[in-house]
């Protein structure tokens, strides 16, 4: 076997691209059809009939923001959404797993754009059949111009020096003018050209989004990808040859077309309209691209590899081994052996066009009821009759001998509008049943949807809530799950810089490159914790049993443990978990026992200064000044001493602390002795 050439390459590609694009075109046509009903738009299915009621239920729309409310409060506050885990107790591996946390949440929290990103991400999983964003790191070569005048050579060359860095590729000089003095001086143009490298995350429109049909996963399809589009300015400024860049076609394709359809429709509130052309030239003309990540045997070795190809037509920009898929998707309701799931709008959607026909239906009557037809004689002036005005007269001809009465009376239109309401009613009932939103959902306590739990003394309360909360876990477990996971890989791999962040007010230091442990990632979102007051609750009676055990002397818990629990009782409370409200036991300890080595070792020095004072051999000079070395030696024991004090009293405090300790449990113990009416060893007789 042999490796494929960049034709074979392109025209097998080209095959599989088609077919996901194919795939990705019929649930876009369904994407379309649920941002319409977000919308309420009057249109396709909710098209209204000329001269009747054209109002649209707002069923999806009800539903996606009551559901918003709870899921922005969950993945885009302050609170951790996944966390890395150690595989073993050893502490290298602990320590890492933590800073491989903190940095993964800091560089997907701070990117410039990432609660746009983020919540357009839920939104679209929300709306549409899935959700999707791509993370990368984005290299730009940025072109910087400095200009210097009357600078002589060997400052051109010292300046020339000065602009070379790690990122710079480039330092070009043109001569601007020579001046004609003796010192032969120039004005002197630099060109810095400059490699900038960024990770970036982006919200992809699903309708761009590439996925072969039978994948079950992102991470088993043989094809996943997306189409983009950049500027010819775009790609020059990337590195591509201008004469590539002329090669490669300009964006006019049916898929743009699909793509500007669903576009106009997100863009509605500014008007609808997609990006205009101000501008005309080569720099803006937008190039289509084709970014794919497949599994192929490219070099012809009889096994597929992940490979990265970035192709534009029939021309090949990139193509390298990349055994990753930078892309993290999720659905509302994932479906078993699909990676392509089902949104809250899809669940939904035939509630509203029920119910947008139950209201046209009841406006239609009320308006009829109000405003009945008429049922006129032959003799009756129909001009007067169309003219509705107050006190406005109703002619009839002169040898007419009907009664007034007769000549114009209603046409009765029977009223059904209470069982209309009726209907609607149970349609939401219904709804509220299989969506579980309701409009008092928007109220669902966020800490019943972040935090986990091991004991769930009630567990769900309302099924409402249940089925929030497993949504949210699908999104946590699907979605930012592969998020974290595959950020922490491209960091690692192609971030080799120090970079100093800061975590809670505290610096910490960060060189993804050099982590070494493969940490499993678990999510944070916890499914049926309870609500707020109930992880109070809790809290405090597990707070009441570490007491209790304490007393008794048990090993089961120490100050530790407790001071875990009230820091977690803290944050339920409502306290930002970065407030400092208890003293750390680890963190006393370790102090007290850091201070207790420092004087140790200034008493030894001390006593070995001593020594040497003492030795009459030690230098010759001392050896004559005896009386300088009694004073000097008279100094030292005294400071010998005043530490060999604060030793003892250290000592001292530490045996009164203890004795505290073992006073305070007695009394506990002996409360509990008259609580419960018995005798526990230890108490105060």
């Amino acid at each position: 076997m042999r490796k494929m050439t960049d034709n074979e390459l392109v025209s097998l590609l080209s095959t599989a691209e088609n077919q996901a694009a194919e795939y990705s075109g019929e649930f876009s046509r369904e994407n379309e059809k649920y941002l319409k009903a977000y919308y309420a738009e009057k249109s396709g299915d909710f098209a209204a009939i000329d001269g009747q009621s054209s109002v649209v239920s707002t069923d999806v729309y009800d539903v996606v923001e009551a559901d918003m409310v709870s899921l922005s409060r969950t993945f885009l506050g302050q609170g951790d959404i996944v966390h890395f885990v150690a595989n073993t107790d050893n502490e290298t591996e602990v320590q890492e797993a933590k800073e491989k946390t903190d940095y993964v949440n800091w560089i997907i929290r701070n990117q410039p754009t990432s609660y746009q990103t983020l919540l357009g991400w839920l939104k679209d999983a929300e709306i549409q059949k899935t959700g999707v964003v791509k993370y990368f790191i984005d290299e730009q070569k940025e072109v910087e111009e400095v200009e210097y005048t009357g600078v002589d050579g060997a400052e051109i060359i010292a300046i020339q020096e000065s602009l070379v860095g790690a990122d710079v590729d480039r330092v070009k000089v043109e001569v601007a003018e020579q001046s004609e003095n003796e010192q032969q001086e120039f004005d002197i143009k630099f060109r810095v050209t400059r490699t900038t490298k960024k990770l970036s995350i982006v919200n992809v429109p699903p309708e761009l989004f590439l996925i072969t049909r039978n994948a079950k996963s992102k991470d088993d399809a043989e094809l996943v990808g997306d189409r983009i589009q950049k500027t010819r300015g775009e790609l020059l400024a990337e590195g591509y040859s201008k004469d590539l860049i002329n090669q490669l076609p300009a964006t006019d394709t049916e898929d743009n077309r699909r793509s500007s359809n669903l576009k106009a429709i997100r863009n509605k509130d500014q008007g609808g309209a997609n990006d205009s052309e101000t501008i005309n030239n080569w720099a803006s003309e937008l190039v289509q691209l084709s970014d794919l990540y497949v599994k192929i045997d490219f070099d012809g070795d009889g096994i597929a590899e992940r490979r990265h190809i970035l192709m534009s037509g029939n021309k090949v920009l990139v193509n390298e081994y990349f055994n990753h898929v930078p892309y993290s998707i999720m659905s509302a309701i994932p479906m078993p052996h699909k990676a392509i799931g089902r949104s809250r709008a899809e669940v939904v959607f035939e509630t509203q066009r029920q119910k947008t026909a139950l209201q046209r239906g009841l406006n239609d009557n009320i308006y009829m009821t109000n405003n009945p037809r008429n049922v006129a004689h032959p003799d009756v002036d129909l001009d007067d009759l169309l003219t509705v005005r107050t006190n406005g007269v109703v002619r009839l001809d002169d040898d007419t001998n009907i009664l007034p009465q007769q000549a114009v009376f209603p046409l009765t239109i029977p009223y059904t509008g209470d069982k209309t309401l009726q209907v609607l009613q149970y349609t939401d009932q219904a709804r509220a049943q299989s969506t579980g939103s309701l409009m008092a959902s928007q109220g669902l306590d966020a800490d019943a949807l972040t935090k986990e739990t091991a004991t769930r003394f009630n567990g769900v309360q309302e099924q409402g809530q249940g089925k929030i909360e497993a949504i949210a876990r699908n999104y946590a477990e699907t979605g930012f799950r592969s998020l974290y996971e595959g950020v922490a890989w491209l960091v690692s791999r192609y971030q080799d810089t120090t970079t100093e962040i800061r975590v809670l007010g505290k610096a910490l230091t960060v060189k993804p490159s050099s982590w070494k442990y493969n940490h499993h990632v678990e999510s944070k979102v916890g499914l049926g914790s309870g609500n707020n007051s109930e992880l109070v609750e809790a809290r405090q009676g597990i707070y009441t049993i570490q007491q209790q055990l304490m007393a008794q002397g048990s090993t089961l818990v120490d100050q530790t443990k407790v001071y875990n629990n009230l820091e977690g009782l803290k944050v339920g409370i409502g306290f930002n978990k970065s407030e400092n409200l208890f003293n750390n036991p680890e963190e006393e300890s370790q102090l007290l026992q850091r201070e207790n080595e420092l004087l140790n070792q200034a008493v030894l020095q001390l006593q070995d200064q001593n020594a040497q004072l003492q030795n009459p051999l030690a230098d010759a000079e001392l050896v004559k000044r005896e009386g300088d070395i009694a004073i000097a030696q008279g100094k030292l024991e005294l400071e010998v001493a005043k530490l060999q004090e604060q030793q003892r009293q250290f000592n001292e405090k530490l045996l009164q602390d203890k004795a505290k300790h073992q006073e305070d449990t007695a009394i506990k113990l002996t409360e509990l002795e008259l609580e419960n009416n018995t005798d526990i060893e230890g108490s105060i007789v």
